[in-house]
């Protein structure tokens, strides 16, 4: 039995914080594969200035170079709205051996409770979710999850983890690129090349 972590997200565009945000479950969870997923239609957000889904799909595959990375189209080619249960009703019949680990940040964590079918959502996969807040950003993580969700990360229902604070979000890297400033730092220079070359976000907000 493998230990398979499930990384969605819109990724507009990957950054490198996303990338430490998988490394980071990679160990604590002992992944041994994590499948990158990015999002046709995200239906938890709005999405401005939404590159294509080609543009992020090959995006994703250079911020995600590592061996231990998969970087699946299966929401792009699904179409419609992303809805994360059909896609781990979908892996789940891929590996169904396997254990799935579903990695996501303390923002959306907080709003689990709201996500289409959740509770199914929780039957197939273990959360992994980050704290950019430190020991005291944990504790309300883990008081989310005990009192609003039912999972105990003192018995590994759901694994909880510090990570130093992001310095860009994916919308200011968006407004970095708009000005005309560069985000090599954030992006990595592949994925920042592949932007100047794509010509894009130059007019984002």
């Amino acid at each position: 039995m493998s230990n398979i972590g499930f990384f969605g997200g819109t990724f507009n565009p990957p950054h490198l914080a996303h990338k430490r945000l998988a490394l980071t479950f990679q160990k604590e969870a002992a992944l041994d594969k994590i499948l990158v997923v990015p999002t046709f239609v995200p239906p938890h957000k709005v999405a401005p200035s939404l590159a294509s889904g080609e543009d992020r799909l090959n995006m994703c595959r250079l911020m995600f170079d590592e061996d231990i990375f998969s970087v699946s189209d299966m929401e792009l080619r699904r179409k419609g709205k992303s809805y994360s249960f059909d896609t781990l009703t979908q892996l789940k019949k891929i590996y169904p051996d396997d254990r799935l680990f579903m990695i996501i940040g303390s923002d959306m964590l907080l709003s689990f409770h709201e996500w289409y079918r959740y509770r199914d959502i929780l039957k197939l996969v273990t959360l992994c979710a980050a704290s950019r807040d430190g020991k005291e950003g944990v504790r309300k993580l883990s008081e989310y999850a005990s009192h609003t969700l039912g999972l105990d990360s003192r018995k590994g229902e759901i694994i909880l983890s510090e990570l130093p604070p992001v310095e860009l979000s994916s919308t200011e890297i968006r407004s970095l690129l708009a000005d005309g400033e560069s985000a090599e730092d954030y992006l990595g220079k592949e994925v920042s090349d592949y932007i100047k070359k794509r010509n894009l976000y130059h007019e984002c907000s």
